[in-house]
């Protein structure tokens, strides 16, 4: 959690995704990097796993990326002045131009986790895209923060666990928050599991690391499972979701959903991805 990317595609999400990586700041002592992404909402899939298409509107003036910058660095700015504890906060604006999807995707392995603002346009948000391109081309961790809400992250966790890597790699990713946290609950669906080590074993290993946490298994199949996790996360007053993303093709869960789609268009809370 020492480096934080925050990729804007919006404007309006500046604010809440910088109050969202400062609150982390101050906890892991990290450093907040910021950058301006076109909105690629022109790419397509020509095959699953492979975006053939990345147009760059040549005709997007400087001046957008400059509103920007002065943006993020306004609101750090204030936020530095409010509270002293960020008197050694350090960050930084990264690019004076519109970056691409490529340059997010290689920028995005030298960072810890990257912090982007839900979709809130279904399938045809350009968030969606830099999601997959950080997850995909980058091999990072996604924090996945609902649009225009304030957040808390990191005191009561849950883990969605159904057996496989992703979700391996997700709770491994993870252990600097969970080692954090006031409370961690591993929640595993049936029939939306894989072959695999239980949660009651992943509380084991959690234990081997100093994390007391409690394993919770629901009824349910895979075509519920993301209705039963939001629902379990809000009634235990989770602040943070984490999770194995597209545990499933990328391809199927786009065209016939799945437990990562809909968490993403539809949570509420942050959610941690990982694949």
């Amino acid at each position: 959690m020492k480096n934080i990317l925050l990729p804007f595609e919006y404007a309006e999400t500046i604010p809440h995704l910088i109050d969202c990586a400062v609150s982390l700041a101050k906890v892991y002592n990290s450093s907040i990097s910021g950058v301006a992404i076109h909105q690629r909402i022109d790419s397509f899939i020509a095959q699953e796993g492979s975006i053939i298409f990345d147009t760059v509107h040549h005709d997007e003036n400087i001046s957008e990326v400059i509103k920007y910058k002065e943006k993020f660095e306004s609101h750090m700015e204030a936020l530095v002045l409010k509270d002293k504890a960020l008197s050694s906060l350090n960050y930084q604006w990264l690019s004076e131009e519109l970056q691409s999807q490529k340059y997010l995707g290689d920028l995005s392995r030298v960072y810890n986790v990257v912090i982007i603002s839900r979709p809130y346009q279904e399938l045809q948000s350009a968030s969606l895209s830099s999601i997959q391109t950080i997850l995909f081309d980058g091999g990072r961790p996604v924090m996945l923060i609902p649009m225009n809400k304030q957040v808390e992250i990191g005191n009561e966790v849950l883990i969605s666990w159904n057996c496989t890597t992703e979700s391996s790699r997700a709770v491994f990713a993870a252990l600097p928050i969970l080692k954090k946290a006031n409370n961690v609950t591993i929640l595993t669906v049936e029939k939306a599991i894989t072959d695999g080590p239980s949660g009651e074993e992943v509380s084991k290993l959690l234990l081997s690391h100093g994390i007391e946490s409690k394993a919770v298994s629901l009824e349910g199949d895979e075509k519920k499972a993301g209705e039963i996790i939001l629902e379990y996360s809000k009634s235990i007053n989770a602040d943070l979701i984490v999770k194995g993303a597209y545990t499933q093709s990328r391809l199927r869960e786009i065209i016939f959903g799945g437990v990562t789609r809909h968490l993403m268009l539809h949570s509420d809370l942050p959610i941690y991805l990982v694949n």
